[in-house]
């Protein structure tokens, strides 16, 4: 699975309180929609300063990451900034690759 890095920002303050409404459902019902089949939520944080929530998941592709973050955008205007990311490990073991190339 990719990994990915997602920024969220909703357009205004009232969606976001909308949205933070509907979170506390979401929360008190137990993130279900976190952890599914080819999904997984790692890390949620939010800056409620900025408007923002920012989170860490897995996924194995797009349609994955749409069934998670579809409705935020839909309900409330959540616009997404996905970025594909990359662990620990594999920065590790890429640039071992990368560094014996160079040194060849």
């Amino acid at each position: 699975m990719q990994l990915y890095c997602v920024i969220g920002t909703f357009p205004d303050i009232d969606c976001q309180l909308a949205g933070y409404r509907e979170f506390i459902n979401y929360f008190d019902g137990g993130c279900l929609n976190d952890c599914f089949e080819g999904f997984e939520l790692l890390h949620r944080v939010h800056l409620p300063g900025q408007g923002q929530v920012v989170a860490l998941m897995k996924a194995n592709g797009t349609a994955e990451l749409f069934k998670h973050l579809a409705p935020w955008r839909a309900q409330f205007g959540v616009e997404m900034d996905i970025t594909p990311a990359i662990s620990d490990a594999d920065v590790v073991a890429n640039h071992k690759v990368l560094f014996a190339q160079m040194d060849a």
